[in-house]
This record gives C-alpha cells, structure tokens and sequence, in this order.
C-alpha cells in the first residue's frame, strides 16, 4: 500500500504541495496553517470549498464549467489560427462551452444563442481578421491569397493582422465566475 499523496498547486499560496483528499476536495496544509483553520479548496475550479467537509465533490455554481476554462490545454497546430489559443472557451454571450476545430477562421458563431465572436480574443467585434457571411460557392468570388474557408463553419475570413490570443482567466472575470 502506498503512502505517497497525490499534490496539487494551491490557488491560495500558489505552492504545489496541497494535498487531494477526495474527489475534487483538497487541503493546503500551509494555508490551514496561516488561517488557523483548514483551508480546503476544490482543486478542479480552484476555489474555496463550500460543501460538507465530509463531501468529495464539488457543489460551487459554474464548477464544470470553470474547470474546463482553468484547463492549460491549448491548441497546438501549427497551421492553425487559433494556435496557443485554449482548448476550451465559453460563449460570451451564454456561457456554452465550445472549441474551435482549429481550421479555417478563429470566427465562431456559438450553436446554442447564435453569438458570433473570435475565438483568439473572445470580442464579437475582432479587428485581426474580417468575417464574411457564409457563402455557398466562395471559390466564384475573385479571392486574393490571404482570404480562409474552412467548410466547416458558417464564416470565411480575411487576415488583417492577427488580434491576441487571450487566456481564460480574462473569460472567468468577464463571466462572473
């Protein structure tokens, strides 16, 4: 039987050695120290815990959600215009969960409230690249080089000059979570 404990980075002191107790329940064993209490955190959402102390899962409104945001996975394809973009974003607008295929145009329109937003800085108004509406033949148009179609969403795109690619937590204040 081993005796090693599984270790996770505290969102309070930001130091690698709180300890998973459950679930998603863990103990940062230095905080508990300097509050004078225990100090347990959700270590999937990275907040406070506020379930029963007896309690393994995580009960926090938007937990799912926020884990999913808090995630460091980030797209990697070179090729693609979303690259170093997360892997996950939330729908300004309604807070649904979404990825990019990672072809074609960072433009996404979200399928649950039909909010259309860059997938790189998450504005609905992006100046790093112009969108154009669906368009069933693109290829009729007179197209120069930099102009996109990826055949998968509803938007092609012309490169102006690429916008920043923003981390999540920037999302999670926007979204009140």
């Amino acid at each position: 039987m081993s005796t090693s404990a599984v270790l996770t980075q505290c969102p309070r002191c930001k130091q690698e050695q709180a300890k998973i107790v459950g679930d998603q329940r863990a103990v940062c064993s230095l905080c508990s120290k300097a509050l004078r209490r225990v100090y347990q955190f959700c270590w999937a959402c990275r907040r406070e815990w506020q379930g029963e102390n007896c309690s393994n899962t995580c009960d926090l409104p938007g937990c799912a959600l926020r884990a999913a945001l808090l995630s460091d996975v980030v797209i990697t394809d070179p090729v693609s215009s979303v690259l170093g973009c997360p892997f996950f974003r939330a729908c300004p607008a309604c807070k649904n969960l979404l990825t990019h295929s990672g072809e074609g145009c960072p433009y996404i329109e979200c399928p649950q409230c039909c909010t259309g937003f860059c997938f790189r800085c998450l504005r609905e108004e992006c100046d790093g690249y112009v969108g154009y509406e669906f368009d069933e033949n693109p290829e009729s148009d007179d197209d120069d080089d930099d102009e996109e179609y990826d055949g998968y969403s509803d938007y092609y795109c012309d490169v102006v000059k690429p916008c920043t690619v923003i981390d999540n937590s920037t999302a999670l204040e926007a979204l009140g979570l």
